[in-house]
């Protein structure tokens, strides 16, 4: 039986951890709400988003390898045989490093550690995906032969009311030379090479959301296996969340269409700000 482990950069939604039940642990990342730590996914997304809110800083850290290692030894208790230990982008975290390290502490021929590459939404569909190729009959080693190509099919877009946080936090990526020119410009948000990059730039909050339900429109544009999910942070962008919802089915049939909806973890926000809103897409 194959076990699951993510960190919290992976845009798990509820969903998946009740499909995947004691098949499935999430290491969270090390949340700082000024000297107090906790571990995401394991306080409140309202105290963070709070104290976010409020104009006050925030910082992560990466699980420990011990953390993975009391992972993997949990799911071998309860008695899965292999494990797929799948994560955020090394690029923009130090997650995997720490998983590949405890890995080889505990059983590396059992333990199959992957860098996705991605982030958030990304992660999700990619880890979804390889997971839908097992239990369809192919071998672990076969499905992570097709991570490249369940890599290029999955995407996200997101947008942030300003870039002081990818900056500050050191996550400003491709997207650096956004900086200093942005002033009315909207930036829509991807990632590309495993870290932020720039989709487009619209002008406007309402064209804003408009092009985002069409850049995802567009990348789905008749694929197969298509999946949606639209995320978003504080209270305050969940009505521009459903404003894009609401673009996108103008665009598409979205019926027949596997939806989700995700209130991103701290792992990511931290990084990308509290007004943090987007869609993500995988499609064949």
């Amino acid at each position: 039986m194959l076990g699951v482990v993510t960190d919290s950069g992976c845009g798990i939604t509820t969903n998946f951890v009740q499909e995947m039940g004691n098949a499935f642990i999430m290491v969270g990342m090390k949340i700082f709400l000024g000297d107090d730590e906790y571990e995401d996914g394991k306080f409140d997304k309202e105290k963070f988003y709070n104290w976010i809110s409020s104009g006050k800083d925030a910082r992560t850290s990466q699980p420990s390898p011990m953390d993975f290692e009391n992972a993997y030894r949990e799911l071998f208790k309860r008695g899965y045989d292999e494990i797929l230990s799948f994560h955020i982008s090394s690029r923009v975290s130090g997650a995997f490093n720490s998983a590949r390290i405890a890995a080889n502490n505990v059983d590396p021929k059992r333990i199959h550690v992957v860098d996705s590459l991605h982030i958030s939404a990304g992660v999700y569909f990619m880890l979804r995906r390889i997971l839908e190729y097992v239990k369809g009959g192919m071998p672990l080693s076969e499905a992570l032969n097709m991570i490249d190509i369940v890599r290029k099919n999955s995407n996200v877009f997101f947008t942030v009311s300003t870039l002081d946080h990818l900056i500050k936090n050191g996550r400003i990526g491709k997207a650096a030379g956004l900086v200093g020119s942005v002033l009315k410009l909207s930036p829509i948000l991807t990632v590309k090479d495993g870290e932020t990059g720039v989709a487009t730039i619209t002008r406007g909050k309402k064209r804003l959301l408009v092009k985002m339900a069409s850049l995802c429109k567009d990348f789905l544009n008749n694929k197969e296996h298509v999946r949606i999910l639209f995320a978003y942070s504080a209270a305050n962008t969940l009505g521009m969340m459903e404003e894009i919802k609401k673009n996108l089915s103008n665009m598409m049939e979205l019926s027949n269409i596997p939806q989700e909806t995700l209130k991103m973890w701290p792992t990511i926000t931290t990084h990308t700000g509290p007004t943090t809103v987007g869609i993500g897409c995988y499609g064949e």
